[in-house]
């Protein structure tokens, strides 16, 4: 039950997430191939539509009503620096009761140190943290809350006994753990004779036996198997507090996050409603622009000297193949891309043929249907202009 309940659910949301995607980016690249006709005539053109963009990762897409949600936290024009570098410049938010945030950036960017700041373990250089009253769980990457000489049944049972309260529910221990992919014979090993994505499975168990307003996890899914992460995929779904957490993960954040904290590297924090691909997808977008933007500028007179010498009255045989050929290319693409997140979605399938061999034969056919779908666009484009 609780593995067709998963896969429903990756299904689900591959089928709403990946498609309405697909949509979205095929609307934003008709405009973008619009633009860049009229932009040659009017670069202000190129900056309405980065405004565009840069509104669209701001638009609100969650939950409209606030107004009622407990706050748990709230930040203003927080400041951290190390060593004269800024890793955070005046950030100002605020947390709800329920909220789902995602922080997201590179590495050494801050992300982390946010987590201990909101946590009391660092003290801010400048700025306000107010704290409402609330319980937080924390999972870090150190697996601080384990202690390596005690077993399992140890860990789960500190005062003796052998059951577990879990969401109101009293259970056997056993019975809770099988639930993380643990064996009976587990309960008696020590934690220190067990893997590191063992301990995390462990320590994600143990932060679910506990009641908290507030879930702060830093790198969750370090070292987890796909099943294991689908089990806290759905452990996630169904909290009901908030949930502030750091991820390189981006399927794990598209499925939880309603809110992105996007480190830039410089000290700022963007904030973002988007889906983390979606995020991603819009950033490349403005730098395409910006690009075209700077070839405009570079070269104003002789793109309106090659104007009129470029006037066609028909596609060229070449064109007019590709316009015949690839729109087959590109329906086969698809379907490879739905196969593969299908497979990745089914451990059955990636256990198979290997989840990194899968995620880089995913990676170029994304890359190699967006080439193929701006070519195609391009001609539809062409086309149109010669019959009209």
């Amino acid at each position: 039950n609780n593995l067709l309940r998963l896969l429903k659910r990756e299904e689900e949301w591959l089928a709403t997430g990946v498609r309405a995607r697909e949509t979205r980016n095929q609307g934003r690249k008709r405009r973008v191939f619009e633009l860049r006709e009229q932009a040659k005539k009017n670069p202000t053109l190129i900056r309405k539509m980065k405004v565009e963009l840069e509104r669209e990762k701001k638009s609100w897409r969650g939950d409209k009503i606030v107004a009622k949600k407990k706050m748990l936290f709230e930040i203003e024009n927080l400041s951290y620096s190390i060593a004269d570098r800024a890793l955070i410049k005046e950030f100002s938010t605020r947390v709800l009761q329920r909220d789902k945030i995602a922080i997201v950036g590179p590495n050494g960017s801050g992300k982390s140190t946010l987590l201990k700041i909101l946590l009391g373990r660092l003290p801010q250089d400048s700025g306000i943290v107010k704290k409402g009253e609330l319980s937080i769980g924390y999972f870090d990457q150190h697996r601080e809350m384990l202690k390596d000489d005690a077993t399992l049944i140890e860990t789960f049972c500190p005062d003796g006994g052998d059951r577990v309260m879990v969401e109101g529910k009293n259970m056997h221990v056993y019975g809770y753990l099988k639930n993380f992919l643990f064996p009976k014979e587990y309960l008696d090993k020590k934690i220190f004779q067990l893997s590191g994505g063992e301990k995390n499975r462990v320590a994600l168990a143990l932060l679910f036996t506990k009641k908290y307003d507030c879930l702060i996890l830093d790198e969750p899914t370090n070292d987890l198997d796909i099943q294991t992460i689908n089990i806290l995929e759905e452990k996630l779904i169904s909290f009901q507090g908030a949930l502030i957490f750091v991820s390189h993960d981006r399927y794990f954040v598209d499925k939880l996050a309603q809110k992105l904290f996007i480190f830039k590297g410089n000290g700022e924090i963007e904030i973002s409603f988007q889906s983390y691909s979606e995020y991603l997808d819009i950033e490349k977008e403005i730098k395409e622009l910006n690009e075209f933007e700077k070839e405009i500028e570079s070269t104003p007179q002789t793109i309106e000297k090659k104007e009129p010498k470029k006037q066609k009255k028909r596609l060229s045989y070449n064109e007019k193949r590709d316009l015949e050929l690839l729109p087959p290319q590109i329906e086969e693409l698809e379907s490879t891309i739905e196969d593969l997140n299908n497979c990745l979605a089914t451990p059955e399938c990636y256990q198979q043929k290997g989840l990194q061999e899968l995620t880089e034969e995913l990676s170029l056919a994304q890359e190699k249907y967006d080439t193929l779908s701006e070519r195609y666009l391009e001609l539809l484009e062409l086309e149109e202009e010669l019959e009209g």
